[in-house]
């Protein structure tokens, strides 16, 4: 007798969950029946969004119901509420109660303002104020761009991006601009180590952008200036932060108190039978998409192997960053492999010709499955 499909509800519409449908059509196919749960009808690619408030036209994204048939997948628009482990069902904010054999969580995080009084600049939502912050260069209202790194869980390439393409408006134009960086971290781009860092450092001062490492941002003052944690002020026009991440609590779900929720190397959520989570919503200290490609990888396997009554395959601790740095004269790729614990272990750093790479600028994020589908897909 043959039996029917394992039901697999995927909560997200991001990188993770575009992946862990895309993973489960090739390693399960028809053993498994995949119903992705999202309340947005896109996916944004949030990447490119530094580059985009440089450039004219549209925002990239790609349509979820369309990359959910294209895999045999469902599609359906609202938003994971709770979850009943014991009963495997869910509740979704229509009110809708889903049974399932598997569930991957993969719902991102909330994008918190981190510096008041700054502008927050987390994804294409967010680029009209990049467009309005050059425009005001050009025009002479603003000289002194600040670009802040709070603390905390937050993906810091942005900043850096929005200060290299700034810096590159501000010369093309013969602006003279007052550029600097201030991060939390100890050197650039800390999450791939000491030797990127000076990498990164040389690339911003060659463009003339001040780094003030180890500096904690406080708040933005009337006058415009930045207000650091040591009582020091710096002058400013325009001030710039990237935001601090917290994931949204799903009842039934345990999570740290910022809501991150703790999984295993397979991805499984501790205390839950059937219950995965990928991406910006677990306790993984690196928030990035390509890190949520792998974990939804690691997932899709799993639950492949459980289906098809095969072995697990090992999860090992180490995810491979891959991450580049555009908008300077320079572009860099990054590669670290991180362990458990997020620290880099291995780093190496390719220098990229920028007017090569900057018809696939969008190419920011590495997954197994989901780079090669949106690259077919534009």
């Amino acid at each position: 007798m043959q039996r029917s499909p394992a039901r697999v509800l995927i909560a997200g519409g991001g990188f993770a969950a575009v992946e862990a449908v895309l993973a489960l059509r090739d390693l399960a196919g028809e053993a498994v029946h995949v119903e992705l749960i999202a309340p947005e009808r896109r996916l944004a690619y949030r990447p490119a969004a530094p580059a985009e408030g440089f450039a004219e036209g549209a925002p990239l994204s790609y349509d979820l119901a369309t990359i959910a048939a294209d895999a045999g997948a469902a599609y359906r628009r609202d938003r994971l509420e709770a979850v009943a482990g014991s009963a495997r069902t869910v509740r979704l904010l229509s009110g809708a109660h889903l049974e399932y054999d598997a569930l991957v969580i993969a719902t991102g995080a909330q994008r918190r303002a981190a510096v008041p009084g700054a502008l927050t600049f987390g994804d294409q939502r967010d680029v009209p104020h990049i467009r309005r912050m050059s425009d005001d260069m050009a025009a002479g209202r603003v000289c002194r761009a600040v670009f802040v790194v709070p603390g905390g869980a937050t993906w810091a390439l942005p900043a850096y991006e929005l200060a290299l393409h700034m810096a590159a408006f501000a010369e093309e134009r013969g602006i003279d601009a007052e550029l600097t960086l201030v991060t939390s971290e100890v050197y650039p781009l800390a999450a791939f180590g000491p030797t990127a860092g000076r990498r990164v450092r040389a690339l911003l001062g060659d463009h003339g952008v001040r780094f003030l490492g180890r500096t904690l941002a406080d708040h933005v003052e009337r006058d415009g200036s930045l207000q650091l944690g040591l009582g020091e002020r710096l002058a400013a026009d325009v001030v710039i932060a990237t935001p601090t991440l917290l994931a949204r609590r799903v009842a039934g779900v345990p999570g740290s108190w910022q809501g991150f929720i703790p999984v295993d190397a397979h991805g499984r959520v501790e205390g839950m039978d059937g219950v995965y989570a990928a991406g910006d919503v677990t306790c993984y200290p690196i928030k990035h998409g390509g890190i949520a490609a792998q974990q939804a990888d690691r997932i899709a396997s799993a639950i492949a192997a459980r289906v098809l009554w095969r072995r697990e395959p090992p999860a090992g601790d180490e995810f491979e960053l891959r991450a580049r740095v555009l908008g300077g004269r320079e572009a860099l790729e990054l590669h670290a492999t991180l362990g458990a614990d997020g620290r880099p272990l291995d780093v190496a750093v390719e220098p990229l010709d920028a007017p090569a790479v900057a018809p696939t600028a969008a190419a920011k994020v590495f997954g197994r499955y989901l780079t090669p589908y949106l690259a077919a897909a534009r």
